[in-house]
């Protein structure tokens, strides 16, 4: 009898996937990506999804608030609408709740939702709450909407690879918070992007109204290799990405320089980033950076797409080469 272990996460998604004979005849996009995409007018396409958040596996209550951890449950999920290209428009909350769960922890969670809603305009329109033996565990769907869909299939050799904001700062993170629950004031920033991450809505906004030929997209919650392994999966690629490219915080820099924390692991396997990972042709670079200046939004070239299929190679500052494995991100099994 083969275990879910052995298969992983993803291996569990496509074996489970393989066993559903039916599908909609007007769906665009099913299992397989961030979201599904389904028309709902001309010209407009709805795009879901859904995540889940479940105690001492995504989060630990002694080094949370309720309303950070309100707003990283909406943020995640919204992440994957704008790794779509999508704007979110509605959720649907279902919480799991134990006996320890009061209703003033609901209240100061719920005012972590109110703020994500208020920011990107989006309706928390309902859901379900259920008692939970053990653990606290949150889900969360998100409808949203899109004229433009993003997947990570259509990437093509030559093809550049880009990501916004700084790689490796959630891990980060994470690895100061297991060792000092209370944290430490110097480490404010990282924390905060472990605890309180911010979907990458805008960024996706000004992709999507852009004329750039964006050929395939994904957002960074697993670790930017991992991602891009889908990436290169779905389009039949690979991928060379480079060791002086990788953005870095200077808040992450400093503390892995002091520390003596070797950066590579954080930079490409830690997961919980919520970047946007992207591909486009050299052509359209200028159009790019022109616009995430006017934004005042980072975006960095990491790479560029190769023929060689499947597999990504990183190049060292020495010059030389080593090919990437595709599992040292985060798997739930």
């Amino acid at each position: 009898m083969r275990k879910i272990k052995d298969l992983g996460e993803f291996g569990l998604i496509h074996h489970l996937a393989s066993r559903l004979k039916f599908r909609s005849s007007d769906s665009i996009l099913g299992i397989g990506d961030d979201c599904a995409v389904y028309p709902v007018k001309p010209g407009m396409n709805q795009v879901t999804s859904t995540d889940a958040l479940v105690e001492d596996i995504h989060f630990k209550l002694a080094t949370t608030t309720p309303e950070a951890l309100g707003r990283k449950a909406l943020s995640v999920s919204l992440s994957d609408i704008a790794a779509m290209g999508g704007t979110p428009k509605r959720v649907l909350v279902t919480l799991g709740l134990p006996k320890k769960i009061s209703v003033q922890f609901l209240d100061k969670l719920y005012s972590g939702f109110n703020e994500i809603c208020n920011q990107f305009k989006v309706e928390l329109a309902g859901g379900d709450t259920v008692s939970s033996p053990k653990c606290f565990f949150i889900n969360v769907a998100v409808i949203g909407e899109a004229k433009r869909v993003f997947t990570r299939e259509g990437a093509k050799p030559g093809d550049l690879i880009f990501v916004t904001g700084t790689l490796g700062d959630s891990s980060l993170g994470l690895q100061l918070l297991s060792k000092n629950k209370n944290g430490r004031k110097d480490h404010k920033f990282l924390f905060k992007r472990h605890l309180d991450p911010t979907a990458r809505v805008q960024e996706a906004g000004i992709l999507a109204r852009s004329k750039l030929e964006i050929t395939s997209m994904i957002d960074v919650s697993d670790g930017l290799v991992q991602d891009l392994y889908h990436i290169c999966k779905a389009s039949k690629v690979g991928a060379r990405i480079y060791q002086d490219r990788l953005p870095q915080s200077p808040e992450f820099a400093r503390t892995c320089g002091r520390n003596s924390i070797p950066t590579l692991p954080h930079l490409l396997n830690g997961g919980e980033d919520y970047e946007l990972l992207f591909t486009l042709p050299a052509d359209g670079v200028k159009n790019l950076n022109r616009q995430f200046l006017k934004a005042k939004v980072l975006v960095t070239q990491v790479g560029e797409i190769a023929l060689k299929p499947r597999k990504v190679l990183l190049e060292l500052r020495d010059g030389t080469t080593k090919t990437l494995p595709e599992s040292e991100g985060f798997n739930h099994f």
